[in-house]
């Protein structure tokens, strides 16, 4: 890994901070009480889902293995965000299991925002 300054890492704990916001976000998404969330989310956890699929890997963990210096940024081997967040509280996971999670929570909170707009209103 490269040495990179203090202010890289204080960008990179930032990105990392909005990736767990948007993990945050995209979980509980659908049981948001405004109109207006459910509807963001409707739109935004697909675009994210296919930016996944097309780009292998997620551009916020991307930036923050880049800003950290990690060789291995912008590729398959720069790790899993899912498994760094789950080793942080003991947790082992391997790297398809924090996929497919990644993927069941993401449609399913999408489900849960369509069933609300559309069925429950």
């Amino acid at each position: 890994m490269e040495d990179v300054g203090a202010l890289r890492l204080r960008v990179a704990d930032l990105v990392y901070g909005l990736h767990v916001m948007t993990s945050v976000f995209v979980s509980i998404a659908w049981a948001m009480p405004w109109d207006g969330v459910l509807w963001f989310a409707l739109f935004f956890i697909p675009a994210m889902v296919l930016h996944w699929q097309v780009a292998d890997v997620c551009i916020l963990r991307t930036w923050e293995m880049a800003l950290r210096g990690h060789p291995d940024a912008g590729s398959v081997d720069q790790g899993s965000f899912l498994v760094s967040l789950f080793g942080l509280v003991g947790i082992t996971i391997t790297f398809a299991t924090a996929s497919k999670l990644s993927y069941a929570i993401s449609y399913a909170s999408l489900a849960g925002c369509a069933l609300r707009l559309f069925v429950l209103g």
